[in-house]
């Protein structure tokens, strides 16, 4: 039996393992594992991964440095596809041996996720992959961003939904506008207040009869308050219809 690791994109300490089960009565399990430091070829530090979390005022610029291990390399060229999302450069600290990436927010408020690859002239290493990831809090937030309201199944009764809104900076606001489709369901702004917090609670009941038996749709929950008048506070609402009529049998 040989157990095989994709060392691809890791760098540092690695533990992987596999379980193999048996029919042996006193040892029906029995678990290989892999340790060690596995050195890349090209270090990258503090981590191939990136996380911009915050708002935006608040996310600082993160620096990477790229370091050879091995033999001399150099970054022939860059891509990515978050253009819209990040501003980032290449910097040459040692030609040949360590360069630096900078990496920058540059979204007001918004999730994304995508990549930075720089390739080299590297055979062993081609490629340098950076996941870059972004939580962007604007001025208001919206929780959950995706909801799932409706009859879920036979036996269950039929769903609401709730979403909360707050300040991210806990200042007092009012929600001057909600702008949804009427026909798939009706929102109302919960009497029930939020402890310590500036927001309000968000009722979504579902209007089944606009979404046929057996089927789903989708529809956005459009938030707009007095705070944030030009930006884009979304909820994705999710309807389903369950029927409770049995599938057919295929013959």
């Amino acid at each position: 039996m040989t157990m095989k690791v994709n060392l691809r994109n890791l760098q540092g300490k690695i533990d992987k393992k596999a379980t193999i089960t048996s029919n042996d009565p006193h040892n029906p399990e029995q678990i290989i594992r892999m340790e060690g430091i596995l050195r890349a070829i090209i270090d990258v530090n503090p981590s191939v991964n990136v996380l911009f979390k915050g708002m935006a005022d608040q996310i600082t610029e993160s620096t990477l440095s790229l370091t050879g291990s091995a033999a001399p390399f150099h970054i022939t060229g860059t891509e990515s596809d978050l253009s819209d999302d990040i501003d980032y450069k290449l910097e040459t600290v040692e030609e040949g041996k360590v360069y630096r990436l900078k990496i920058s927010n540059k979204v007001r408020s918004g999730n994304y996720t995508g990549f930075i690859k720089l390739n080299t002239d590297l055979a062993q290493k081609p490629d340098i992959l950076i996941r870059v990831n972004g939580i962007v809090d604007g001025e208001i937030s919206a929780r959950p961003q995706n909801v799932l309201v409706g009859k879920l199944s036979a036996s269950q009764p039929e769903r609401a939904g709730r979403v909360t809104v707050v300040s991210s900076r806990n200042k007092p606001f009012e929600i001057t506008r909600l702008v949804y489709d009427q026909n798939l369901m009706s929102v109302s702004v919960s009497p029930e207040g939020l402890e310590n917090r500036n927001g309000f609670i968000l009722e979504i009941q579902p209007k089944l009869e606009g979404v046929p038996a057996g089927s789903s749709k989708q529809a956005p929950l459009k938030i707009e308050t007095n705070i944030s008048a030009d930006e884009k506070v979304e909820v994705l609402v999710n309807i389903l219809n369950h029927s409770d009529q049995p599938e057919a049998r295929q013959k």
